[in-house]
């Protein structure tokens, strides 16, 4: 398995300094907020149904559709 940090296989993340690990965790804490917020809101747009009033359905197909196309 490569390292998250520089992708290279004969290196892991423990061999970057705190520093290196601190910038990549911010960039890619960052990222995720941003894939999560952007599906979230992808997501909540999709219209439902539901055969109860408790229970909202959607097609999994089209929340791999959402996904696949961020």
């Amino acid at each position: 398995m490569a390292c998250e940090i520089c992708r290279r296989s004969s290196c892991t993340r423990s061999f970057h300094s705190l520093e290196e690990q601190g910038q990549f965790d911010d960039v890619a804490d960052n990222v995720k907020d941003r894939m999560r917020g952007y599906l979230t809101r992808r997501v909540e747009s999709l219209n439902y149904y539901s055969n109860e009033d408790e229970h909202p359905l959607v097609r999994v197909s089209e929340v791999i559709y959402l996904i696949n196309d961020y």
